[in-house]
């Protein structure tokens, strides 16, 4: 019987991974659009703007933050900036666009608070997140160090 192959493995497993990412990233925006719409109903045009800015910038958002995290683990530093651009920019056009609609006082403060906590605590929690993966995708690489003798 001949011997399968694993060169493919860990570019099929990121692929994987990057798939269920993007599904669950997805998933979020939905609920979070949800939670925007109960918020917002007043204001039906902007809250459905919103909500299909949100949605249409989830899959290239998902993608761009995979790919940081790979191009980091990778040590590809132009490739992590590059996805880096598109995870942020993704990220941030649906919050910039609600803030731009509301720019003549048409959102109560609340509104532009919320936003505002939101976009601080999500992204902190992104760029945690891709600083944990990459330490733990990068720990199994480390070189262990001999042991000092002792003499």
């Amino acid at each position: 019987m001949p011997q399968r192959s694993h060169v493919g493995e860990p570019n099929r497993r990121r692929r994987t991974l990057e798939a269920s990412w993007v599904v669950g990233v997805v998933l979020f925006v939905v609920v979070r659009f949800a939670i925007a719409y109960s918020t917002l109903s007043d204001y039906k045009s902007t809250v459905w703007v919103f909500g299909f800015l949100d949605i249409a910038t989830a899959i290239p958002y998902a993608i761009g933050s995979a790919r940081l995290v790979t191009s980091l683990i990778d040590r590809k530093p132009q490739s992590a900036a590059r996805w880096g651009i598109v995870a942020s920019g993704s990220f941030l056009a649906p919050y910039l666009w609600l803030m731009w609609a509301g720019r003549e006082g048409e959102f109560p403060t609340y509104v532009y608070v919320v936003v505002l906590i939101l976009v601080v605590s999500l992204g902190a929690n992104a760029a945690l997140s891709v600083r944990r993966r990459v330490r733990a995708a990068r720990a199994p690489l480390a070189v262990p160090q001999p042991a000092a003798s002792v003499g």
